[in-house]
């Protein structure tokens, strides 16, 4: 089903499962505490509005949601699980198979948002994985902004979300953005044609970015994502607030005055001055929180850029 983005995806699957079980004798949702905002928000919104009950499952240190937490969360009156495939800002990647399993043996449907998977790693497939719902948004996939989707399971019990038409087999009202779904396929063509490519690529950018910044910053920085079960494309680091001290507001004016776009969290959350909900889970203080940086690779990134940031990064944090 076509949406605006993974935004309106990730709250069409929500509360769309919460609606088709209101009076059904399950309000119990799992969801983890890093999820996108698209995610808590729309949660938080059922819990407070239709007294939908909600787990939050934390991360352990390396900022993966296990399975045994979730299946230790799930109880008789479970009909949501939700959680993300691959954390948008540390890009851990989730065993979304093993909680689909977890789910599927009560009968809960288990949603993911995929929005920061698709395009990132090879393998990926929604059918394999087991989930009822994921979603996607084109812009993660050098497609046209305003344009995403939902994926429904065939015998998914989900309400209509939004009303006024017939459009998108009675499950959508409203008239489509056939431009920008053409968009979205040209898009999707092209990552079938180079998603090797892609991904070798990212590796090289990452491989490369973790060996200079241990080199030239190692004992002023720790990484909040590794290289193994990891998305290639993203790489998120603090600076160690008891080793060296940076203002926090303006690091990133800094970089960005130097030409370096970076973001300290989720890209939906940049212009504020509140650290990172994803970092302050893997339990960094707000200080830390603060001083963290995501960086994300695209296509047309380089090896020269990687060593310009670096030594931008280093200039910045010894004044």
């Amino acid at each position: 089903f076509f949406t605006s983005g993974g935004t309106k995806s990730n709250n069409f699957a929500l509360k769309g499962s919460a609606f088709a079980n209101l009076r059904k004798g399950r309000n119990h949702i799992i969801t983890s505490s890093i999820e996108h905002l698209a995610v808590l928000d729309s949660v938080k919104y059922l819990n407070e509005r239709f007294g939908f009950e909600v787990t939050y499952i934390k991360p352990d240190s390396k900022g993966n949601i296990l399975p045994g937490d979730v299946k230790d969360g799930i109880n008789e009156k479970t009909f949501l699980v939700t959680v993300m495939h691959s954390n948008n800002e540390t890009g851990r990647v989730n065993d979304i198979k093993k909680i689909s399993e977890i789910s599927g043996e009560i009968g809960a449907v288990m949603h993911t948002d995929s929005v920061q998977s698709l395009g990132k790693m090879r393998g990926f497939n929604v059918k394999e994985l087991g989930v009822n719902t994921a979603a996607f948004s084109a812009h993660k996939i050098y497609g046209p902004k305003g344009i995403g989707v939902l994926y429904i399971k065939d015998g998914t019990r989900i309400d209509k979300y939004m009303h006024g038409g017939s459009q998108e087999r009675n499950m959508r009202g409203g008239t489509e953005n056939i431009p920008a779904i053409a968009g979205l396929k040209k898009a999707v063509e092209i990552l079938i044609d180079r998603m090797d490519e892609d991904v070798r690529h990212y590796k090289k950018l990452k491989s490369h970015i973790v060996k200079k910044l241990n080199e030239e910053m190692g004992e002023m920085i720790f990484f909040n994502s590794g290289e193994d079960n990891s998305l290639p494309n993203i790489v998120n680091f603090s600076f160690d607030s008891g080793k060296v001290s940076i203002d926090d507001e303006v690091l990133l004016i800094k970089l960005d005055l130097k030409g370096v776009a970076v973001s300290g969290g989720s890209a939906c959350t940049s212009g504020t001055l509140k650290p990172s909900h994803v970092i302050m889970e893997l339990g960094r203080d707000e200080k830390t929180a603060l001083n963290t940086i995501r960086v994300s690779f695209g296509r047309c990134n380089t090896i020269d850029e990687v060593d310009y940031f670096v030594e931008v990064l280093k200039e910045i944090s010894a004044l």
